[in-house]
């Protein structure tokens, strides 16, 4: 159990540290500079970085006021903290790492490209299944915390022997990347119905408090590997798991045609970061 708990402290440490992907830092670093407090552009831009979002959800979860059952989206979430704290999050994590340039690693390209296409097709299967939106976004968007951050860390240093990382990529193997970000969610007080998905995303069928979420979490890491073509998932050459394809009442092609409405939506998230929050 030592090592468990040693694991996840080394990675709450290292996710206070952690920076923004380059593009959606130099968005953040532009709203700053340009003194922009339109709450709608805010949020957008807050929806395309899981860093952000993530401390925006662990502050609204840890208030002494937090309502019961707690926030499951970034929107609750940022209800809840208010705007002007809001904007003081922003600011702060947009500048407070620029002046240390060697015990910083980053959020990969490759993990916020991935964790914002799961995002947006978490969103749209659960409007289709009259789920939460917002709330199966901000699963999608943060799901695979604990991986990106030992990837970052891992890209900075090939871990070295003995490093608080040393022994991560073993830990994955047994505890799993998904147990690694159920555990941080819990221990920053998010909700059972946020970090239940979390923790069952590669077995939905085990979970049986929020399966439906958990079943559209795993569809979703499967179109994201189609669209990002990545191996994230043992078996993305097989398709996906039709029996999960049968409880939520969908076909195999259905999902194909996702692949596209999802791209459509990964255009306008790139018009946000270009400035053009007309497309919101």
């Amino acid at each position: 159990m030592q090592r468990i708990n040693t694991t996840v402290e080394q990675l709450q440490k290292r996710f206070e540290t952690l920076t923004p992907a380059p593009r959606i830092s130099n968005s953040f670093k532009t709203l700053v500079t340009e003194g922009n407090i339109n709450p709608d552009e805010i949020i957008a831009l807050i929806r395309l970085e899981p860093l952000l979002a993530t401390r925006i959800m662990r502050e609204a979860n840890q208030l002494e006021n937090a309502r019961q059952g707690g926030y499951t989206s970034i929107e609750q979430a940022a209800t809840a903290v208010g705007f002007e704290r809001m904007y003081d999050l922003l600011g702060i994590y947009s500048y407070q790492y620029c002046d240390e340039t060697e015990d910083v690693s980053s959020y990969s390209p490759e993990a916020w490209k991935r964790a914002v296409t799961c995002a947006v097709c978490m969103e749209s299967l659960a409007a289709k299944h009259k789920l939460d939106p917002h709330e199966a976004y901000s699963i999608g968007l943060l799901h695979s915390l604990a991986s990106a951050i030992s990837e970052a860390e891992a890209h900075k240093n090939e871990v070295a022997e003995g490093a608080p990382f040393g022994h991560l990529n073993s830990r994955l193997k047994s505890f799993g990347s998904s147990g690694l970000s159920y555990t941080l969610f819990r221990s920053w007080g998010f909700p059972d119905s946020f970090t239940d998905p979390v923790r069952f995303q590669y077995s939905p069928l085990d979970c049986i408090t929020t399966g439906k979420m958990a079943c559209l979490l795993k569809l979703s890491k499967w179109i994201t590997g189609v669209i990002r073509e990545s191996d994230e998932l043992p078996d993305q050459e097989m398709g996906p798991d039709l029996l999960v394809l049968n409880l939520l009442g969908e076909g195999e092609q259905t999902l194909w045609n996702l692949v596209t409405d999802v791209s459509d939506c990964l255009q306008r998230a790139d018009a946000i970061l270009q400035g053009k929050y007309c497309f919101v």
